[in-house]
C-alpha cells in the first residue's frame, strides 16, 4: 500500500463562539456587583464608553462652570443687604439644605473627656484628637489582638518570627490552620522548636487559640481554667461516645461515676470550642439582590435592583467629533471604529441582558406565586425546562441567568436556583409536591417533635402521606441527611443527655 498526498474539500457546519457572543454569555451569567467592576473595567479600556457615573459627572463639571457666576451675584445682593441693615451674614444650615457638610465645632470648643473649654489651654496633650473623637472606634481583629501578644511574650527576633508564622496560619476560629511539620519546614526550624514555640502561643488569651483539634482547644481551656484532671482528659478522648450521649460507657472509660461524667459535660459546655470566633475577623459581606419581587394591586411585580444596576452610555459626541477630524493615521482610525463598535454592542448586549433576566425572573415569579402568598409549603416543583419553553429560550440560557442572581421577596431574599425544585408524586388531585416544601415538612415536624419521643422515619412518612405526598422511608432519610438532621435514636440520646446536664 501507497501512502501518497492528497487535497480534498469537505463542506461542514459548526457553532464558532464569537467574541461578541461570549461576551454577551459571560453577561448572563454576572451578577449586578460583578457587572459593575466589568464595566468599570471596560471604561478604562474603552474612550467612547461611560457608565451613569461618569456620564453625570462629566454634567456635573458642565453645572459648576455656570455656578460660580451665579453665587457671585447672590453674595454681592446679601452683602449689600447687609451693609444698609446692619445684621450678620445668614449662615442657617436649615434654609442652605447642607446638614451632612456641617461640622460639629462642640468637638473644637470642648474637650471629649472632660467637657471643659480648651480653646484657651496651653497644653494641646490634655485634649482629644478632633478626629479620633469623630471617627467610630473599631474592636481590634483576632490576628491583632494575638500579634500584640506576641511582641511581648518573645524577646529574640527569630521567635517572633516563627511566631508570626504560626499566626499566618491561624484560622478566624481560633485553630490552627496547618500541620506542625509544614510550618517548621517553612520556617527551616527542627519539629522540637516549633513544638516549643506553639505549647507558649497555646498560653495566650483567651484560652484555646492555635489548638489543632477539638480535642487540644478544650483541654487548654480545662488547664487554664484549673480543672484539668485526668479523668477529663480521658473523656476528650471518646468524644464520639459522647456525642451519642452514651454515658455508661464514658463512665467505664474514664474510670469514674456517671454523676461525674455529668458534671464533666457541664464544664465541657462552659468552654468555647472556637475562641477566635468572638472577635470581628473581617466586616460581613452583604450581597445585594439582583431582583426585587412587590406586591401590587395587579398582582406580583418584578423589577431589576436599579441601585446595583449600572446603566451603559455610548459617548456619541466624541464620536462624531473623532470621525470629523482629519483621518491621518490608519491605525489610529482603526481602533477608533473598533472601540465604537465593541461600546455600541456591548450596550445591546447589556441590555438583552436586563431583558433575559426580566422574562426568565417573571416566569419564576408567576408559577411561584403560591410560595408568594402562603410560604415555603406551598413552593411548587419547578424545572429548568418548563420555564425554557414558556419563555421561548434554551435551558442552558436559564440555567446561566439563575445560576448566582438573588432575589429579594416579601418572604426573604433566595437565589434563583432555589425556586427550582423535583416533583414528588401525590396521593389525590395527582399535581406533584417540590422536594423543597417536603423537605421542609420533615424539618417543622422534627421541630415540633417531643423530644424524648422523637419521630421515626417511617412515622414521618406515614404522616407527610395522610397529608397527600407519596413518600418512603429512605425518602425521609435521604432528605433528613441533607438537611444535617440526626437519626431519631441519635436524638433521643441527646434529649436525655440534656435532661441529664439540666
Amino acid at each position: 500500500m501507497q501512502l501518497t498526498p492528497s487535497l480534498n474539500i469537505k463542506q461542514r457546519q459548526s457553532l464558532v463562539m464569537t467574541p461578541q457572543l461570549q461576551q454577551a454569555i459571560k453577561l448572563l451569567q454576572m451578577t449586578n456587583l460583578d457587572l459593575s467592576k466589568y464595566l468599570e473595567e471596560q471604561t478604562f479600556e474603552n474612550p467612547f464608553l461611560e457608565t451613569e457615573e461618569n456620564n453625570s459627572a462629566l454634567q456635573n463639571e458642565k453645572l459648576d462652570e455656570l455656578t460660580p457666576k451665579i453665587n457671585e451675584s447672590n453674595d454681592k445682593n446679601e452683602v449689600d443687604k447687609t451693609l444698609q441693615t446692619g445684621n450678620a451674614l445668614s449662615d442657617d444650615p436649615t434654609s442652605n439644605e447642607d446638614f451632612d457638610n456641617r461640622f460639629d465645632c462642640n468637638l473644637v470648643e470642648y474637650d471629649g473627656s472632660s467637657h471643659t473649654n480648651t480653646q484657651f489651654q496651653g497644653n494641646a496633650t490634655d485634649s482629644e484628637n478632633i478626629l479620633e473623637l469623630t471617627v467610630e472606634d473599631h474592636p481590634n481583629s483576632l490576628y491583632q489582638h494575638v500579634e500584640k501578644q506576641v511582641l511581648y511574650a518573645f524577646e529574640s527576633p527569630e521567635e517572633k518570627f516563627i511566631a508570626l508564622k504560626f499566626l499566618e496560619h491561624l484560622e478566624p476560629s481560633g485553630w490552627l490552620g496547618k500541620a506542625l511539620d509544614e510550618i517548621a519546614m517553612e520556617c527551616g526550624i527542627s519539629l522540637e522548636i516549633a513544638e516549643k514555640i506553639l505549647q507558649k502561643l497555646q498560653n495566650f488569651e483567651p484560652a484555646g487559640l492555635f489548638a489543632r483539634d477539638l480535642k487540644e482547644c478544650l483541654l487548654i481551656q480545662a488547664k487554664a481554667s484549673d480543672n484539668y484532671s485526668l479523668s477529663l482528659e480521658l473523656l476528650l478522648q471518646n468524644l464520639t461516645l459522647l456525642a451519642k450521649g452514651d454515658l455508661k460507657s464514658l463512665s467505664k472509660k474514664c474510670n469514674c461515676k456517671v454523676s461525674d461524667v455529668t458534671n464533666y459535660l457541664k464544664l465541657i459546655r462552659s468552654f468555647n470550642p472556637k475562641p477566635g470566633a468572638f472577635f470581628e475577623n473581617d466586616l460581613p459581606q452583604i450581597n445585594s439582590p439582583d431582583l426585587i419581587v412587590k406586591k401590587t394591586k395587579n398582582g406580583w411585580s418584578v423589577d431589576l435592583n436599579k441601585s446595583t444596576l449600572p446603566t451603559v452610555f455610548v459617548n456619541e459626541d466624541y464620536a462624531s467629533r473623532i470621525n470629523s477630524k482629519p483621518k491621518n493615521d490608519k491605525k489610529d482610525n482603526v481602533f477608533a471604529n473598533q472601540a465604537l463598535a465593541s461600546a455600541r454592542w456591548l450596550k445591546r448586549a447589556l441590555e438583552q441582558r436586563n431583558s433575559t433576566t426580566l422574562k426568565i425572573s417573571a416566569e419564576i415569579v408567576r408559577r411561584q406565586t403560591d410560595f408568594l402568598d402562603n410560604g415555603l409549603d406551598f413552593l411548587k416543583p419547578l424545572s429548568l425546562k418548563d420555564v425554557a419553553e414558556t419563555v421561548g429560550m434554551h435551558e442552558s440560557t436559564v440555567s446561566r441567568v439563575t445560576a448566582g442572581l438573588l432575589m429579594n421577596t416579601p418572604r426573604g431574599t433566595f437565589t434563583l436556583k432555589s425556586f427550582f425544585s423535583v416533583s414528588i408524586q401525590s396521593n389525590s388531585n395527582g399535581v406533584g409536591t417540590s422536594a423543597a416544601a417536603v423537605r421542609h415538612m420533615i424539618s417543622k415536624m422534627i421541630l415540633d417533635e417531643k423530644p424524648v419521643k422523637p419521630l421515626s422515619d417511617d412515622a414521618i412518612a406515614k404522616n407527610i402521606s395522610k397529608r397527600g405526598v407519596k413518600l418512603a422511608r429512605r425518602t425521609v432519610a435521604k432528605y433528613r441527611e441533607i438537611l444535617n438532621i440526626p437519626s431519631s435514636s441519635e436524638r433521643r440520646r441527646k434529649a436525655k443527655m440534656e435532661m441529664s446536664i439540666s
